[in-house]
């Protein structure tokens, strides 16, 4: 059966993909107080916002 709920706006023109995490109570905490700061709509948009900081050569290597 065909999923009849509306297409999420896409914000980010890269592919995604789900991934489970199992975080501490602490690093929890610290997502939520970011997602705060950042008007952010969820800790997956954090993470996501958070990357897009960082130096290239930080991720690259």
């Amino acid at each position: 059966m065909r999923n009849n709920k509306m297409p999420r706006k896409k914000i980010y023109s890269e592919p995604k993909r789900k991934v489970n995490l199992s975080l501490t109570e602490t690093a929890t905490k610290w997502l939520e107080e970011k997602r705060v700061q950042l008007t952010a709509s969820s800790l997956s948009d954090v993470i996501e916002r958070l990357a897009r900081e960082l130096p290239n050569n930080a991720i690259n290597g």
